[in-house]
């Protein structure tokens, strides 16, 4: 449930920074939330991990606040020394805790969207999955906040994520590769992060998913005064493979919610 081995961080932060399909995700959940938050809106990112997906939020919108979560006190100080290093910390404030029992003064916070990227599959049975999908219930129920939920999903075939890692990157690190095929291996089915879902009062969400393999995965939901009115964006300074596996990764999820 916590990866917090320093040398397993700086590695997965590293690859954050320079792997063309991390990067891609990175981009996909930022657009995301762009459409999502209204203007000067305040976000809850649950599982901030190394703030890789945070820090592309936080730079397409220049005008939110965000508090971000993690259990983790290596991710949190990789993530620190990030958002210090990009000028943003002081959007940002960085908590340590459990997102299956969030503290009373983020529970009850009055945010405009709450995101988990990237997270779920780090939880370690359907038990704490569904105790953290209660808890981001709860968030959004008393404050009208919109939804994006993304994260891995684990195929049918255990040999179908290596291959693919194999034929569309196959110059990135061991490391970095065994972790992806681990985190995919470690992920829950659609099927039975769809079911929790439903189990947590988080029925009806829309949903898409990556083609053609179907190795990620992502819900959202509009606040409770819906769409907001478009911002103007600062968009992501996307450059040579990063900006084609953006793209590739856009063009082939079945539904996204920009």
């Amino acid at each position: 449930m916590v990866m917090d081995d320093a040398e397993s961080v700086a590695y997965f932060h590293a690859g954050g920074g320079a792997n063309p399909g991390m990067r891609a995700v990175y981009d996909l959940c930022a657009r995301a939330l762009d459409v999502m938050l209204p203007p000067g809106g305040r976000l809850l990112d649950l599982g901030i991990g190394s703030g890789r997906a945070l820090s592309a939020v936080l730079r397409r919108r220049p005008d939110i606040m965000a508090v971000g979560v993690d259990l983790a006190p290596n991710m949190l100080a990789t993530a620190r020394d990030l958002f210090a290093a990009e000028g943003l910390d002081r959007r940002v404030e960085l908590v340590q805790a459990d997102i299956t029992a969030l503290p009373d003064s983020l529970a009850a916070g009055p945010w405009d969207a709450v995101s988990c990227m990237w997270t779920l599959h780090q939880l370690p049975d359907v038990q704490v999955l569904g105790a953290a999908l209660r808890q981001i219930a709860a968030v959004r129920c008393d404050s009208g906040a919109a939804l994006w939920i993304s994260d891995f999903a684990r195929l049918k075939d255990p040999s179908a994520c290596p291959a693919m890692l194999q034929c569309v990157d196959p110059d990135s690190p061991a490391g970095l590769r065994q972790d992806a095929i681990a985190s995919e291996a470690a992920a829950f089915t659609r099927e039975e992060l769809s079911a929790q879902l439903a189990a947590a009062g988080l029925g009806g969400l829309s949903s898409g998913h990556a083609t053609p393999l179907p190795y990620l995965q992502a819900y959202w939901a509009f606040g409770a005064n819906g769409k907001p009115e478009p911002v103007g964006h600062r968009y992501s300074a996307l450059r040579g493979q990063t900006r084609r596996e953006a793209a590739l990764l856009r063009w082939g999820f079945t539904a996204k919610p920009f």
